[in-house]
């Protein structure tokens, strides 16, 4: 799989870039995940203990120009969401959610000079969950417990496709750009259980051109 998975993205980034006005770069980045249940009453429970959950995204991008003014961009990245709750004083609870995923933007230009230039973008994504992990810390004597995700459990009905939209500004410099994001998910990590959750996350971070 991992091998077929090069493969595809070699010839999907050498495919994109066979034209003029095209820029290929590594993304790198901060996700501040907020994911919510689909459940209205199961994510009422954890509003008042739900917390900004730190992960990192990493991966390859294809900016093409189009024009002076509009652009579209291409992404493979490794981001990493999920949820995190803390009840004071009895436990802290963190759900890791890894996943492989595939932006795709249309970018207009609000300005350009010989140095730098600004774009705002609307966008989609689709996405694989490959793997995760529940952490649940007591409080009270600082005990531990990690469970990975067990997608062969039959009790429990995962979905691991993610699909949702996107929206951000980039700040573009010679070589470097900055950019923030906001990612919203249309999906949940179940299509029958009630602790579903939908990812909801803030990006932030720098793209490093390469040519």
């Amino acid at each position: 799989m991992n091998k077929n998975l090069i493969i595809i993205t070699v010839f999907f980034f050498h495919s994109f870039s066979l034209y003029s006005q095209t820029s290929i770069g590594i993304k790198t980045g901060i996700n501040l995940s907020k994911a919510v249940y689909l459940n209205h009453n199961s994510n009422n429970l954890i509003k008042p203990i739900r917390k900004i959950k730190p992960g990192f995204v990493a991966g390859v991008f294809v900016h093409k120009k189009l024009n002076k003014i509009l652009a579209v961009q291409a992404e493979i990245l490794y981001s990493q969401k999920g949820l995190k709750t803390k009840q004071e004083p009895h436990n802290k609870t963190v759900n890791t959610m890894n996943f492989i995923e595939t932006p795709f933007s249309g970018h207009y230009s609000l300005f350009e000079n010989s140095f730098s230039s600004f774009d705002i973008y609307i966008g989609a994504y689709a996405a694989y969950w490959t793997d995760g992990k529940y952490k649940n810390t007591d409080l009270a004597n600082s005990q531990t417990v990690k469970i990975k995700v067990d997608f062969n459990n039959k009790d429990y009905k995962y979905s691991r496709v993610d699909y949702g939209l996107l929206a951000g500004i980039t700040y573009h410099m010679r070589t470097t750009d900055l950019f923030v994001r906001y990612t919203h998910s249309m999906s949940g990590s179940s299509s029958e259980n009630t602790d579903a959750l939908s990812n909801k996350v803030f990006s932030f971070g720098m793209n490093y051109l390469i040519f």
